[in-house]
Protein backbone atom coordinates (compact mmCIF):
# COMPACT_ATOMS: atom_id res chain seq x y z
CA UNK A 1 0.00 0.00 0.00
CA UNK A 2 1.00 3.71 -1.13
CA UNK A 3 2.45 5.70 1.93
CA UNK A 4 -0.53 8.48 2.82
CA UNK A 5 0.15 11.82 4.17
CA UNK A 6 -1.52 12.84 7.70
CA UNK A 7 -2.20 16.35 8.75
CA UNK A 8 -2.65 15.94 12.52
CA UNK A 9 -3.80 19.40 14.60
CA UNK A 10 -3.26 19.15 18.06
CA UNK A 11 -5.29 21.29 20.55
CA UNK A 12 -2.99 22.53 23.34
CA UNK A 13 -4.32 24.14 27.02
CA UNK A 14 -4.36 27.71 27.45
CA UNK A 15 -0.93 28.56 29.34
CA UNK A 16 0.53 25.14 28.40
CA UNK A 17 1.63 26.58 25.25
CA UNK A 18 5.41 26.65 25.60
CA UNK A 19 5.64 23.50 27.71
CA UNK A 20 3.76 21.41 25.11
CA UNK A 21 6.11 22.69 22.27
CA UNK A 22 8.64 21.91 23.71
CA UNK A 23 7.24 18.31 24.99
CA UNK A 24 5.98 17.37 21.77
CA UNK A 25 8.93 18.77 19.83
CA UNK A 26 11.18 16.31 22.42
CA UNK A 27 8.90 13.00 21.62
CA UNK A 28 8.62 13.33 18.11
CA UNK A 29 12.41 13.95 17.55
CA UNK A 30 13.10 10.29 19.85
CA UNK A 31 10.39 8.93 17.27
CA UNK A 32 12.20 6.22 15.46
CA UNK A 33 9.81 3.44 14.11
CA UNK A 34 9.75 2.22 10.49
CA UNK A 35 5.50 2.80 9.64
CA UNK A 36 5.78 6.54 9.77
CA UNK A 37 7.89 9.53 8.27
CA UNK A 38 7.88 13.19 11.05
CA UNK A 39 8.12 15.88 8.30
CA UNK A 40 7.66 18.96 9.95
CA UNK A 41 5.29 20.90 13.09
CA UNK A 42 3.51 23.79 12.24
CA UNK A 43 2.24 26.67 15.09
CA UNK A 44 -0.96 27.96 14.01
CA UNK A 45 -1.27 31.85 14.40
CA UNK A 46 -5.49 31.91 15.51
CA UNK A 47 -5.12 29.43 18.56
CA UNK A 48 -1.25 28.74 19.03
CA UNK A 49 -2.42 25.30 18.79
CA UNK A 50 0.07 22.66 16.43
CA UNK A 51 -0.28 20.96 13.73
CA UNK A 52 2.32 17.77 12.95
CA UNK A 53 2.61 16.43 9.23
CA UNK A 54 4.25 13.15 8.39
CA UNK A 55 4.00 10.39 5.57
CA UNK A 56 2.63 7.23 7.44
CA UNK A 57 4.04 4.00 5.56
CA UNK A 58 1.61 1.92 7.84
CA UNK A 59 -1.49 3.47 8.33
CA UNK A 60 -2.80 0.66 11.19
CA UNK A 61 0.10 2.28 13.45
CA UNK A 62 -1.59 5.51 13.13
CA UNK A 63 -3.52 5.01 16.38
CA UNK A 64 -0.52 4.31 18.37
CA UNK A 65 1.65 7.16 17.17
CA UNK A 66 -1.51 9.63 18.70
CA UNK A 67 -1.77 8.16 21.39
CA UNK A 68 1.67 7.18 22.65
CA UNK A 69 3.49 10.03 21.13
CA UNK A 70 1.28 13.09 20.74
CA UNK A 71 -1.35 12.43 23.02
CA UNK A 72 0.65 11.68 25.72
CA UNK A 73 2.35 14.83 25.43
CA UNK A 74 1.86 17.64 28.47
CA UNK A 75 -0.93 20.19 27.86
CA UNK A 76 -2.24 18.56 24.64
CA UNK A 77 -6.42 19.13 24.89
CA UNK A 78 -7.13 16.89 21.85
CA UNK A 79 -6.24 16.15 18.58
CA UNK A 80 -7.92 15.26 14.89
CA UNK A 81 -6.14 13.54 12.38
CA UNK A 82 -7.21 14.51 8.31
CA UNK A 83 -6.05 11.75 5.82
CA UNK A 84 -4.97 12.44 1.99
CA UNK A 85 -5.04 9.09 0.09
CA UNK A 86 -5.00 11.26 -3.25
CA UNK A 87 -4.12 14.74 -4.49
CA UNK A 88 -0.72 16.59 -5.81
CA UNK A 89 1.96 18.05 -4.23
CA UNK A 90 4.73 20.19 -6.01
CA UNK A 91 8.32 19.14 -6.30
CA UNK A 92 10.01 22.42 -6.04
CA UNK A 93 8.14 24.50 -3.30
CA UNK A 94 7.80 20.93 -1.12
CA UNK A 95 11.46 20.89 -1.16
CA UNK A 96 11.84 24.82 -0.42
CA UNK A 97 10.20 23.91 3.16
CA UNK A 98 12.62 21.02 3.67
CA UNK A 99 15.64 23.66 3.68
CA UNK A 100 13.72 25.78 6.19
CA UNK A 101 16.02 24.64 8.70
CA UNK A 102 19.55 25.43 6.82
CA UNK A 103 19.04 29.52 6.49
CA UNK A 104 16.18 29.45 3.80
CA UNK A 105 14.41 32.46 4.20
CA UNK A 106 10.84 31.82 5.96
CA UNK A 107 8.01 33.10 3.86
CA UNK A 108 4.66 33.52 4.87
CA UNK A 109 2.23 30.41 4.55
CA UNK A 110 -1.43 29.88 4.99
CA UNK A 111 -3.39 26.42 4.71
CA UNK A 112 -6.68 26.58 2.97
CA UNK A 113 -9.65 24.35 3.55
CA UNK A 114 -11.31 24.15 0.70
CA UNK A 115 -15.43 23.26 0.30
CA UNK A 116 -16.52 22.16 -3.37
CA UNK A 117 -19.94 22.17 -5.17
CA UNK A 118 -21.15 18.28 -4.71
CA UNK A 119 -20.91 17.02 -8.68
CA UNK A 120 -18.21 19.27 -9.79
CA UNK A 121 -15.41 17.65 -7.67
CA UNK A 122 -13.32 16.69 -10.60
CA UNK A 123 -13.51 19.68 -12.66
CA UNK A 124 -12.29 22.14 -9.60
CA UNK A 125 -9.70 19.93 -8.58
CA UNK A 126 -8.24 19.55 -12.16
CA UNK A 127 -8.53 23.73 -12.32
CA UNK A 128 -7.11 24.06 -8.96
CA UNK A 129 -4.10 22.24 -9.51
CA UNK A 130 -3.88 23.25 -13.30
CA UNK A 131 -3.68 27.54 -12.55
CA UNK A 132 -1.30 29.64 -14.12
CA UNK A 133 2.11 30.34 -11.83
CA UNK A 134 2.09 33.78 -9.65
CA UNK A 135 5.21 35.43 -8.87
CA UNK A 136 4.38 35.73 -5.32
CA UNK A 137 2.52 32.69 -4.11
CA UNK A 138 3.75 28.90 -4.35
CA UNK A 139 1.06 25.98 -4.13
CA UNK A 140 3.05 23.28 -2.44
CA UNK A 141 -0.01 21.11 -2.06
CA UNK A 142 -3.43 20.26 -3.23
CA UNK A 143 -5.14 17.40 -1.27
CA UNK A 144 -8.18 15.82 -1.37
CA UNK A 145 -10.07 15.57 1.92
CA UNK A 146 -13.61 13.91 0.78
CA UNK A 147 -13.84 11.86 3.89
CA UNK A 148 -14.15 15.05 5.77
CA UNK A 149 -17.37 16.80 6.54
CA UNK A 150 -16.46 20.52 6.54
CA UNK A 151 -13.86 20.19 3.52
CA UNK A 152 -12.92 18.41 0.46
CA UNK A 153 -9.52 19.99 -0.16
CA UNK A 154 -6.97 21.14 1.26
CA UNK A 155 -4.29 23.80 -0.32
CA UNK A 156 -1.06 24.70 1.51
CA UNK A 157 0.42 28.55 0.19
CA UNK A 158 3.34 30.00 0.38
CA UNK A 159 4.03 33.50 -0.22
CA UNK A 160 6.14 36.71 -0.03
CA UNK A 161 3.69 38.26 2.58
CA UNK A 162 0.83 37.27 4.62
CA UNK A 163 -1.84 39.81 2.47
CA UNK A 164 -0.69 38.02 -1.45
CA UNK A 165 -1.80 34.81 0.15
CA UNK A 166 -4.79 36.29 1.00
CA UNK A 167 -5.21 37.88 -2.38
CA UNK A 168 -4.46 34.59 -3.92
CA UNK A 169 -7.08 32.68 -2.11
CA UNK A 170 -9.69 35.55 -3.07
CA UNK A 171 -8.75 36.27 -6.07
CA UNK A 172 -7.70 32.96 -7.71
CA UNK A 173 -9.49 29.98 -5.79
CA UNK A 174 -12.76 31.43 -4.48
CA UNK A 175 -13.34 32.06 -8.48
CA UNK A 176 -12.92 28.61 -9.59
CA UNK A 177 -16.50 27.07 -10.28
CA UNK A 178 -17.28 24.76 -8.46
CA UNK A 179 -15.44 26.36 -5.30
CA UNK A 180 -18.59 26.78 -2.49
CA UNK A 181 -16.40 28.27 0.28
CA UNK A 182 -13.34 28.42 1.49
CA UNK A 183 -11.11 28.71 5.28
CA UNK A 184 -7.41 30.10 5.43
CA UNK A 185 -5.74 29.44 8.29
CA UNK A 186 -2.22 31.21 8.64
CA UNK A 187 0.95 29.37 9.56
CA UNK A 188 2.93 30.98 12.38
CA UNK A 189 6.17 29.10 12.68
CA UNK A 190 8.25 25.73 11.42
CA UNK A 191 9.92 23.27 12.55
CA UNK A 192 11.38 20.69 9.95
CA UNK A 193 12.04 17.31 11.57
CA UNK A 194 11.98 15.36 7.79
CA UNK A 195 15.04 14.38 5.72
CA UNK A 196 15.56 16.01 1.96
CA UNK A 197 15.10 12.56 0.77
CA UNK A 198 11.53 12.45 2.81
CA UNK A 199 10.19 15.64 1.13
CA UNK A 200 11.29 13.93 -2.41
CA UNK A 201 9.56 11.03 -1.80
CA UNK A 202 6.07 12.86 -0.61
CA UNK A 203 6.38 14.67 -4.38
CA UNK A 204 6.60 11.20 -5.91
CA UNK A 205 3.77 9.65 -3.85
CA UNK A 206 1.43 12.80 -5.03
CA UNK A 207 2.97 13.59 -8.47
CA UNK A 208 1.63 16.67 -10.20
CA UNK A 209 0.43 16.24 -13.93
CA UNK A 210 3.13 17.18 -16.67
CA UNK A 211 0.76 19.21 -18.00
CA UNK A 212 -0.52 21.13 -14.30
CA UNK A 213 0.35 25.00 -13.36
CA UNK A 214 2.57 24.69 -17.21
Amino acid sequence: MQPTLAVIDIDILSGQDEFAREGLLASLRRYREPHLTILWVNWLRERADLRVVCLIHDLAELDNFLIDVIRTAPGVRGTSAQLAFDGVVYADPILDISLMETGWDRRAAAAVLVKLQPGHDRAAFQSLISLPTHEQVSVVWVLKLFHRADADLMILLLGERTASLTGYVMSWIRTVPGVMDTQLTSVLDWSILGESESFIALSERFPAPVAARA
